[in-house]
Protein backbone atom coordinates (compact mmCIF):
# COMPACT_ATOMS: atom_id res chain seq x y z
CA UNK A 1 0.00 0.00 0.00
CA UNK A 2 1.61 3.29 -1.08
CA UNK A 3 1.57 5.72 1.99
CA UNK A 4 -1.20 7.79 1.94
CA UNK A 5 -1.27 11.69 1.58
CA UNK A 6 -4.78 11.80 3.24
CA UNK A 7 -6.34 10.09 6.12
CA UNK A 8 -10.17 10.06 5.88
CA UNK A 9 -11.78 8.96 9.67
CA UNK A 10 -15.28 7.40 9.42
CA UNK A 11 -17.13 7.87 12.76
CA UNK A 12 -19.14 5.19 13.34
CA UNK A 13 -21.80 4.39 16.45
CA UNK A 14 -24.37 2.05 15.06
CA UNK A 15 -24.85 2.95 11.82
CA UNK A 16 -24.61 0.11 9.82
CA UNK A 17 -27.09 0.91 6.81
CA UNK A 18 -24.89 4.37 6.76
CA UNK A 19 -21.71 2.75 6.70
CA UNK A 20 -22.79 0.92 4.09
CA UNK A 21 -23.56 3.58 1.82
CA UNK A 22 -20.78 5.98 3.24
CA UNK A 23 -17.72 3.53 2.56
CA UNK A 24 -18.68 3.10 -1.35
CA UNK A 25 -19.22 6.19 -1.66
CA UNK A 26 -15.99 7.85 -0.46
CA UNK A 27 -14.05 5.60 -2.43
CA UNK A 28 -16.16 6.73 -5.70
CA UNK A 29 -14.78 10.22 -4.48
CA UNK A 30 -11.30 9.58 -3.74
CA UNK A 31 -10.35 7.15 -6.51
CA UNK A 32 -10.92 10.47 -8.45
CA UNK A 33 -8.92 12.85 -6.49
CA UNK A 34 -5.32 13.22 -7.51
CA UNK A 35 -4.07 12.38 -3.64
CA UNK A 36 -2.68 8.53 -2.18
CA UNK A 37 -5.46 8.02 0.35
CA UNK A 38 -6.47 5.61 3.23
CA UNK A 39 -10.16 5.70 4.86
CA UNK A 40 -9.87 4.68 8.68
CA UNK A 41 -12.95 3.73 9.79
CA UNK A 42 -13.40 4.80 13.16
CA UNK A 43 -16.05 2.24 15.26
CA UNK A 44 -17.16 2.65 19.05
CA UNK A 45 -18.33 0.17 20.73
CA UNK A 46 -21.39 -0.68 18.28
CA UNK A 47 -23.97 -3.25 19.07
CA UNK A 48 -26.23 -3.38 15.72
CA UNK A 49 -23.95 -5.16 13.11
CA UNK A 50 -21.80 -2.17 12.30
CA UNK A 51 -18.46 -3.71 13.51
CA UNK A 52 -19.09 -6.65 11.11
CA UNK A 53 -20.01 -4.96 8.46
CA UNK A 54 -16.73 -2.33 9.02
CA UNK A 55 -14.41 -5.71 9.02
CA UNK A 56 -15.47 -6.46 5.88
CA UNK A 57 -15.05 -3.17 4.68
CA UNK A 58 -11.31 -3.68 6.03
CA UNK A 59 -10.41 -6.49 3.72
CA UNK A 60 -9.83 -3.38 1.22
CA UNK A 61 -6.18 -2.39 0.54
CA UNK A 62 -7.21 1.15 1.24
CA UNK A 63 -9.18 1.00 4.58
CA UNK A 64 -8.15 -0.10 7.79
CA UNK A 65 -10.21 -0.02 11.06
CA UNK A 66 -10.13 1.50 14.04
CA UNK A 67 -12.11 -0.58 16.48
CA UNK A 68 -13.05 0.15 20.56
CA UNK A 69 -14.89 -2.26 22.75
CA UNK A 70 -15.73 0.48 25.03
CA UNK A 71 -17.85 3.59 23.57
CA UNK A 72 -15.30 6.68 23.66
CA UNK A 73 -17.65 9.53 22.43
CA UNK A 74 -16.99 11.54 18.87
CA UNK A 75 -14.26 13.37 20.57
CA UNK A 76 -12.31 10.62 22.15
CA UNK A 77 -12.91 8.66 18.98
CA UNK A 78 -11.27 11.75 17.06
CA UNK A 79 -8.52 11.55 19.44
CA UNK A 80 -7.59 7.87 18.34
CA UNK A 81 -8.48 8.45 14.77
CA UNK A 82 -5.79 11.15 14.63
CA UNK A 83 -2.62 9.11 16.50
CA UNK A 84 -3.75 5.99 13.99
CA UNK A 85 -3.82 7.78 10.96
CA UNK A 86 -1.01 7.56 8.44
CA UNK A 87 -1.56 10.88 5.84
CA UNK A 88 0.01 14.32 6.55
CA UNK A 89 -3.51 15.21 6.11
CA UNK A 90 -6.43 14.20 8.37
CA UNK A 91 -9.87 14.88 7.12
CA UNK A 92 -13.17 13.51 8.96
CA UNK A 93 -16.60 13.42 7.63
CA UNK A 94 -19.89 12.42 9.34
CA UNK A 95 -20.64 8.43 8.13
CA UNK A 96 -24.11 9.74 7.07
CA UNK A 97 -22.96 11.77 4.43
CA UNK A 98 -25.14 14.98 5.29
CA UNK A 99 -22.33 17.14 3.86
CA UNK A 100 -22.41 16.13 0.07
CA UNK A 101 -18.98 14.97 -0.78
CA UNK A 102 -18.89 17.01 -3.97
CA UNK A 103 -17.12 19.33 -1.46
CA UNK A 104 -14.14 17.03 -0.31
CA UNK A 105 -11.97 17.85 -3.16
CA UNK A 106 -12.07 21.71 -2.49
CA UNK A 107 -11.74 20.76 1.31
CA UNK A 108 -8.87 18.66 0.79
CA UNK A 109 -7.51 21.18 -1.62
CA UNK A 110 -7.44 24.02 0.42
CA UNK A 111 -4.95 21.82 2.93
CA UNK A 112 -3.23 20.71 -0.03
CA UNK A 113 -2.00 24.69 -0.62
CA UNK A 114 -1.77 27.37 2.67
CA UNK A 115 -4.79 26.37 4.73
CA UNK A 116 -3.80 24.48 8.62
CA UNK A 117 -7.61 23.48 8.56
CA UNK A 118 -10.59 23.65 5.76
CA UNK A 119 -13.77 23.37 7.16
CA UNK A 120 -17.81 23.09 5.65
CA UNK A 121 -19.63 25.77 6.74
CA UNK A 122 -23.38 25.98 6.53
CA UNK A 123 -23.74 29.27 7.72
CA UNK A 124 -21.86 31.66 4.97
CA UNK A 125 -22.99 32.68 1.63
CA UNK A 126 -23.41 29.94 -1.06
CA UNK A 127 -24.23 27.21 1.57
CA UNK A 128 -27.60 25.30 1.03
CA UNK A 129 -29.27 23.88 4.24
CA UNK A 130 -32.05 21.84 4.64
CA UNK A 131 -32.88 20.90 8.51
CA UNK A 132 -35.52 21.71 11.11
CA UNK A 133 -36.26 24.96 12.94
CA UNK A 134 -35.08 23.56 16.44
CA UNK A 135 -31.62 21.96 14.98
CA UNK A 136 -30.99 25.26 13.43
CA UNK A 137 -31.56 27.59 16.49
CA UNK A 138 -30.06 25.01 18.80
CA UNK A 139 -26.63 25.27 16.37
CA UNK A 140 -27.03 29.51 16.42
CA UNK A 141 -27.27 29.70 19.49
CA UNK A 142 -24.10 27.44 20.02
CA UNK A 143 -22.25 29.01 17.19
CA UNK A 144 -22.94 32.84 18.79
CA UNK A 145 -21.60 31.77 22.21
CA UNK A 146 -18.69 30.79 20.83
CA UNK A 147 -18.18 33.63 18.78
CA UNK A 148 -18.94 35.94 21.81
CA UNK A 149 -17.02 34.70 24.87
CA UNK A 150 -14.56 32.69 23.06
CA UNK A 151 -13.61 35.77 20.57
CA UNK A 152 -13.98 33.17 17.63
CA UNK A 153 -14.35 34.50 14.13
CA UNK A 154 -15.58 30.91 12.70
CA UNK A 155 -19.38 30.74 11.97
CA UNK A 156 -19.79 27.28 12.18
CA UNK A 157 -17.90 25.40 14.60
CA UNK A 158 -19.99 21.84 14.64
CA UNK A 159 -19.88 20.78 10.74
CA UNK A 160 -18.85 17.04 10.90
CA UNK A 161 -16.79 18.07 7.81
CA UNK A 162 -13.32 18.77 8.28
CA UNK A 163 -9.63 18.68 6.89
CA UNK A 164 -6.53 19.05 9.16
CA UNK A 165 -2.62 19.10 8.69
CA UNK A 166 -1.92 16.60 10.80
CA UNK A 167 1.60 18.52 12.31
CA UNK A 168 -0.45 21.37 13.21
CA UNK A 169 -2.99 19.34 14.88
CA UNK A 170 -0.88 17.46 16.24
CA UNK A 171 0.44 20.81 18.10
CA UNK A 172 -2.84 21.55 20.08
CA UNK A 173 -4.14 18.00 20.14
CA UNK A 174 -2.57 17.77 23.69
CA UNK A 175 -4.91 20.31 25.20
CA UNK A 176 -8.03 19.11 23.72
CA UNK A 177 -9.98 17.30 26.69
CA UNK A 178 -13.32 17.12 25.13
CA UNK A 179 -14.42 13.69 24.71
CA UNK A 180 -17.99 14.22 23.17
CA UNK A 181 -19.43 16.75 20.40
CA UNK A 182 -17.38 19.97 21.62
CA UNK A 183 -13.99 18.17 20.37
CA UNK A 184 -14.32 20.53 17.13
CA UNK A 185 -14.89 23.46 18.91
CA UNK A 186 -11.80 23.00 21.12
CA UNK A 187 -9.59 22.19 18.09
CA UNK A 188 -10.67 25.26 16.30
CA UNK A 189 -10.85 27.69 19.30
CA UNK A 190 -7.27 26.79 20.42
CA UNK A 191 -5.98 27.09 16.58
CA UNK A 192 -6.73 30.24 16.12
CA UNK A 193 -5.25 31.40 19.18
CA UNK A 194 -2.29 30.13 17.72
CA UNK A 195 -2.83 31.51 14.63
CA UNK A 196 -3.21 29.09 12.29
CA UNK A 197 -4.62 29.46 9.10
CA UNK A 198 -8.72 28.30 8.83
CA UNK A 199 -10.95 28.25 5.74
CA UNK A 200 -14.27 27.75 5.71
CA UNK A 201 -16.53 26.40 2.90
CA UNK A 202 -19.86 26.50 1.55
CA UNK A 203 -21.69 23.32 1.56
CA UNK A 204 -24.80 21.68 0.84
CA UNK A 205 -25.99 20.33 4.00
CA UNK A 206 -28.94 17.81 4.42
CA UNK A 207 -30.39 16.72 8.03
CA UNK A 208 -30.86 12.85 8.09
CA UNK A 209 -33.37 10.99 10.09
CA UNK A 210 -30.47 9.60 12.60
CA UNK A 211 -28.43 12.14 14.96
CA UNK A 212 -26.58 11.06 17.66
CA UNK A 213 -26.95 14.33 19.30
CA UNK A 214 -29.84 15.19 21.88
CA UNK A 215 -30.66 17.97 24.02
CA UNK A 216 -28.97 16.94 27.06
CA UNK A 217 -25.73 17.46 24.80
CA UNK A 218 -26.88 20.89 23.22
CA UNK A 219 -27.07 22.12 27.22
CA UNK A 220 -23.61 20.38 27.58
CA UNK A 221 -22.45 22.60 25.01
CA UNK A 222 -23.22 25.71 26.38
CA UNK A 223 -21.78 24.38 29.53
CA UNK A 224 -18.36 24.20 28.22
CA UNK A 225 -18.24 27.41 26.29
CA UNK A 226 -18.40 28.85 30.02
CA UNK A 227 -16.25 26.70 31.36
CA UNK A 228 -13.69 26.75 28.37
CA UNK A 229 -13.60 31.03 28.53
CA UNK A 230 -12.98 30.44 32.11
CA UNK A 231 -9.59 28.24 31.63
CA UNK A 232 -8.30 29.76 28.29
CA UNK A 233 -5.51 31.21 29.77
CA UNK A 234 -4.03 28.09 31.47
CA UNK A 235 -3.23 26.71 27.63
CA UNK A 236 0.42 26.09 27.49
CA UNK A 237 0.03 24.56 23.73
CA UNK A 238 -1.13 28.14 22.78
CA UNK A 239 1.86 30.13 23.99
Amino acid sequence: MTQPVLTVAILVYNDVMALKLAVPKSLEVLNIMDVPYEILIVEDASTDGSYEVATEFASHPMIRLNHSDIRRGKGGALNDAVLDSRGSIFCFYDVDLSTDLIHLPDLVGLVQKNADIAIGSRMIAGSQVIRNNKRNLSSSIFNFLVRFLLRSEIKDHQCGFKAFKKDKLMKILPCVSSKKWTWDTEILVLAQKKGYIIEEIPVNWTETGKTNLCFKDTFEMGIFVLKFALRMHQFKCIE
